[in-house]
């Protein structure tokens, strides 16, 4: 019933927008740049292509005058392959990385002994990237301490809510 549960089955996504504003790129690796949009890794992989260019006028007002880079995102034929799918008005695409795997149950408690009319499960699981998702190393560990609310009904159990 966990697995079944909307919530349960939430992909883990990835949103990429057409543009952003950021500070220009540098070439020093030693201390590679944060990369939250994972737009480095995405164009190495030949999903995407960036498009750089100084910002001009008021673009970009939240950076300092030096820093001030547009960034234009344009998708490849290889991104098909992951099937983004599309921010509303062209503000970007949405990619589905990894999707949710039950391993196992831990423990169920009960809110009375006879008749328990709720129930508290721990159940422990992991993401299982998608084949984009094992490109940019989603991290697969085993989440333990998920626990699941369920409520007895006249139809029998029923999942209140999945906790993750």
């Amino acid at each position: 019933m966990i697995e079944e549960h909307p919530r349960f089955r939430a992909a883990q996504t990835i949103r990429v927008p057409s543009r952003y504003c950021g500070a220009p790129s540098t070439a020093d690796a030693a201390t590679p740049p944060d990369d939250p949009l994972h737009t480095r890794a995405l164009e190495s992989n030949r999903v995407l292509t960036l498009d750089r260019r100084p910002a001009v006028g008021d673009e970009c007002g939240g950076l300092p005058a030096a820093n001030r880079e547009v960034v234009a995102i344009g998708l490849t034929d290889v991104a098909n392959t992951f099937h983004p799918m599309p921010l509303q008005n062209g503000r970007g695409w949405e990619f589905t990385v990894a999707r949710r795997q039950f391993i196992s149950v831990s423990d169920i408690t009960y809110n009375d002994e006879d008749p328990p009319t709720i129930a508290h499960v721990g159940y422990a699981w992991r993401w299982v990237p998608e084949l984009l998702g094992q490109l940019l190393q989603i991290v697969t560990d085993v989440q333990l301490g998920a626990s699941a609310t369920f409520r007895r009904t006249s139809d029998g159990w029923v999942v209140v809510q999945p906790g993750m």
